[in-house]
């Protein structure tokens, strides 16, 4: 079972300032956004071969701790992976489809940090 990272998530304090940080500081391209104001903002921007993702809001199920960080693996067995997990608090979410059209599962770390295990089958940005 190899688990490849694809993304490192953020929920900053300032999305604004984080966006111009990436874009501008950094140079990095906006391959997507979503969201208003109101609902929540959201990027994805590239460097390369890194991502990051940057949203206002958060769609962790309901009573999770939410971290502010949250690292994404691009796995290719979903149920298979999470099968090999042994049960415990540490699960936040089983498997399922997430908003971007991802299935998935997500851990907390003891840290509180969220690892997202996600099928990606070949799609790159």
């Amino acid at each position: 079972m190899i688990d490849r990272f694809d993304h490192l998530h953020i929920q900053p304090a300032d999305f604004d300032r984080s966006l111009a940080f990436y874009r501008d500081t950094l140079g990095w391209s906006v391959v997507a956004s979503w969201g208003d104001p109101a609902s929540g903002r959201g990027a994805v921007l590239s460097g390369g071969a890194t991502k990051i993702v940057l949203a206002e809001r958060s769609s962790f199920p309901a009573g999770a701790a939410q971290s502010r960080l949250s690292v994404h693996l691009d796995i290719h067995d979903i149920d298979k992976r999470f099968r090999e997990l042994p049960p415990g608090d540490h699960v936040v979410s089983a498997p399922a489809l997430g908003e971007r059209g991802r299935r998935g599962f997500v851990v907390r770390d003891p840290d509180g940090n969220h690892i997202a295990f996600e099928e990606l089958h070949g799609e790159r940005g």
